[in-house]
């Protein structure tokens, strides 16, 4: 090998170690702190998959998506909470036994009789007198084949004859498998009344004998006087009615 090619070949390896030379100084630097600083630790690899990242996206959401969730339950029982005691408290209202009445006007007050004795209301008609009876019937008139006899219950409560007129009407009630007609001044209506509103009956209310009473009853502002249907027909203590040999229905 001649002097010129061993020239050459010292030009090209020079610039390869200035090269390698810098490199190693440059890492260097980066290894060693800077004086009066700490060494920042290596926060190890930072994740830059995009699915990795969409995965971590899709987490967050769906844990603030429960949160969420899990409040509007809380919510939701406490609602729901409300609405069954309230709905409690109706059913335990609708629970409580009632009586339904047919209410009926007699000298200005309002009385009443269980609905469920009442047949039928109807028009005064024209009723057969019938000897030996009390002043308080009326007499007898057929209906649909069935003999009625007519009570006028204000006369058997001891009250004063009333006016007659187109109001009056005759409740034909059933009793003992018998229909007895009840002479009204007139009907009011038909209602619910709860029993816990019902009170005893006193001995003697307005000159009312109280055997004819089975209690009163308070709604709102109106005082309804519960009738004895048993004791306004007592039949074994009317003079000539046990001859008429009612049939039954």
């Amino acid at each position: 090998m001649d002097l010129v090619e061993i020239r050459k070949k010292a030009k090209s390896r020079k610039p390869r170690k200035k090269a390698a030379g810098k490199s190693a100084v440059k890492a260097a630097e980066k290894k060693t702190p800077v004086d009066g600083q700490t060494p920042v630790p290596d926060p190890g690899p930072v994740t830059t998959d995009p699915d990795e990242l969409q995965e971590e996206t899709v987490a967050g959401e769906r844990g603030k998506k429960v949160h969420a969730r899990k409040e509007e339950l809380v919510g939701t029982l406490t609602t729901l909470d409300d609405v069954l005691m309230s709905q409690r408290e109706e059913v335990k209202e609708e629970e409580e036994e009632q009586l339904q009445l047919l209410t009926f006007q007699l000298g200005g007050e309002e009385y009443a009789l269980n609905i469920m004795d009442i047949k039928e209301i109807i028009r005064p008609r024209e009723a057969t007198e019938v000897p030996k009876t009390p002043d308080y019937i009326l007499g007898i008139f057929s209906l649909r084949g069935a003999i009625i006899p007519v009570f006028d219950v204000g006369l058997r409560l001891g009250m004063p004859k009333s006016e007659r007129g187109p109001q009056n009407r005759i409740v034909v009630v059933k009793s003992q498998e018998h229909l007895f007609g009840l002479y009204v001044d007139s009907v009011v209506q038909v209602l619910d009344l709860p029993l816990s509103s019902i009170e005893p009956p006193p001995e003697i209310l307005g000159g009312v004998e109280g055997e004819f009473l089975r209690g009163i009853g308070r709604i709102d502002d109106r005082l309804i006087i519960l009738l004895n249907l048993g004791r306004i027909l007592k039949l074994d203590e009317i003079g000539g009615a046990g001859h008429l040999e009612l049939p039954p229905e």
